[in-house]
């Protein structure tokens, strides 16, 4: 008899909607229903979700548990790397393959946390809720079925969600998740009732675009109210395996070679010292695929990587044990590209040195006397007299706030392994800056180039420091790396950075920037 009632509701909810006149409230609130109903769903406290997943290359296990509205902890195993990542309802966080746990400071992070917590309460299909508005945009075919395209906006953040609705059945089919930089599109498949009497679907395949990234998650088991102890959430400490230092707890005034704006630093791996590029804009370190077979390193399966000029192929190797001479970092696991060194001028250089490496030391550029330094990050004190930054770490950078000609402000990324200094495509469309006028110039990246223009601006601001006047590159086009950020204004390089003496902490997420007479 119950099931009765509840058909009998059903069909007088979809009777209601008319071709002229379907309001997307409505086709919410049937897509609730016919997965189980809103108070069933409100009655799942806490889930244990696991299953397969394969992103590019990889294919692997995840578990998931979660509570609501916020708090998750999320483990994929791919066997040559495992992540992880969560919420303790105060702070989501991500831990990667090598042990470093990062705390998401940035607004964009903390605004789509703010997103989550309403959504998990359903106020988006609230007519009358402040923070959302649902609209219908019409009657679409998707993967051969007719869905209702439903958009969901909202005030708080740029991000602009759209479901579509299966006719019929009110199942999702699929979903378009628009933020500045990414776009997520998710088609949801093998339906089945799951504990706790909710319909669910058990396989979601993912594009993540521009990226050129492909998504599959298939589940296993999924479990409703499962007893989880509080503790669970808890944010883990680091995991990092071992630092040798020569001497000490620094390595101190290493010699660099500062030639066309890049750093170049001597690197050992497997006792073989050869030339390899600083940067901080690298979310991994980076080594040449056929050195790294040279050193009788093993190659495993990878990911699509993106960077300045556009999207490539990576893969993974484990290195037992590199740094530099008075340092060393044991037991990473980083990138490997083929063709590397075929891109850089010096034909010696076979790596780039990134995040994984860089964010385990207080690390010193002294760019005047091209010296760099090494310190523990946990006995570090800084005596000198220069200014401090907060610097929310947003795609393993670095991000500060910069004011361009006292009138274009927001966050830029700082990275030292960019010659010059760039605006972001979309910021830069947004703010009429395409039209600037300039001196065109190629900017290279790891497999592409892009055309860029050299445009002088009269002044920018890094906290209390101003330089006047200021070269500024331009993109002409958009591109799919780097270029395509919509969250970050631009990337500060070593044309700006060359003026000062810098400190990156990545353990409070702070820079600090000195000037050559300080």
């Amino acid at each position: 008899m119950p099931n009765k009632i509840l058909f009998f509701i059903f069909s007088l909810l979809i009777s209601n909607l008319s071709a002229n006149d379907l309001d997307p409230y409505t086709i919410f609130q049937n897509h609730y229903l016919a997965i189980g109903g809103v108070e069933k769903l409100r009655a799942i406290k806490t889930s244990y979700t696991q299953g397969q997943i394969k992103v590019d290359n990889l294919t692997g296990t995840f578990s998931e548990w979660s509570e609501t509205p916020i708090r998750y902890r999320l483990n994929k195993d791919f066997s040559v790397i495992t992540r992880q990542a969560g919420d303790n309802g105060k702070h989501a966080w991500s831990k990667d393959t090598n042990g470093k746990v990062l705390i998401y400071k940035d607004n964009k992070s903390q605004q789509r946390r703010q997103l989550s917590i309403l959504m998990n309460d359903y106020a988006h299909i609230n007519r009358n809720d402040k923070n959302f508005t649902l609209s219908y945009k019409g009657f679409i075919n998707i993967d051969d079925k007719p869905t209702y395209a439903i958009k969901l906006s909202n005030r708080i953040n740029d991000d602009i969600y759209w479901y579509y609705f299966d006719s019929k059945s009110f199942l999702l089919v699929k979903t378009v998740e628009k933020q500045p930089d990414i776009e997520i599109h998710s088609h949801y498949l093998d339906y089945r009732l799951t504990d706790g009497g909710i319909l669910m679907s058990f396989n979601i395949e993912s594009e993540i675009k521009p990226r050129n990234k492909h998504k599959s998650i298939v589940i296993k088991k999924f479990q409703a109210n499962p007893k989880i102890l509080d503790n669970f959430f808890k944010m883990p400490a680091n995991s990092l395996s071992s630092i040798t230092f020569k001497q000490g707890n620094s390595a101190e005034d290493i010699p660099f070679e500062f030639n066309g704006s890049l750093i170049y630093f001597p690197l050992l791996v497997q006792n073989n010292q050869t030339l390899w590029i600083i940067d901080s804009g690298a979310s991994l370190s980076l080594i040449d695929e056929d050195y790294a077979k040279e050193l009788g390193l093993k190659i495993y399966p990878g990911i699509k990587g993106f960077g300045f000029g556009g999207t490539f192929d990576l893969s993974y190797v484990k290195v037992p044990s590199y740094g530099p001479q008075k340092v060393q970092v044991k037991n990473q696991t980083i990138y490997a590209y083929k063709g590397l060194a075929q891109n850089f001028d010096y034909l010696q250089i076979k790596g780039i040195l990134g995040y994984d490496f860089l964010s385990r030391f207080i690390v010193k550029i002294d760019y005047h006397k091209q010296l760099i330094s090494f310190y523990d990050d946990h006995t570090f004190q800084y005596k000198g007299n220069g200014t401090s930054i907060d610097a929310p770490l947003k795609y393993n950078t670095f991000s500060i706030p910069v004011s361009l000609e006292n009138q274009f402000h927001g966050y830029w990324s700082i990275d030292i392994g960019a010659y010059d200094s760039s605006l972001h495509y979309a910021y830069a469309k947004k703010n009429g800056l395409l039209q600037r006028k300039g001196i065109e110039t190629t900017s290279s990246g790891i497999e592409s180039a892009i055309i860029e223009r050299s445009v002088e601006f009269h002044s920018i601001k890094l906290g209390p420091y101003t330089m006047e006047p200021v070269m500024i590159n331009i993109p002409v086009s958009k591109s799919s790396g780097i270029g395509s950020f919509g969250e970050l204004v631009g990337n500060i390089g070593n044309s700006i950075l060359r003026n000062f003496t810098l400190y990156l902490d990545y353990q409070n997420q702070k820079i600090i920037l000195e000037t050559v007479n300080n």
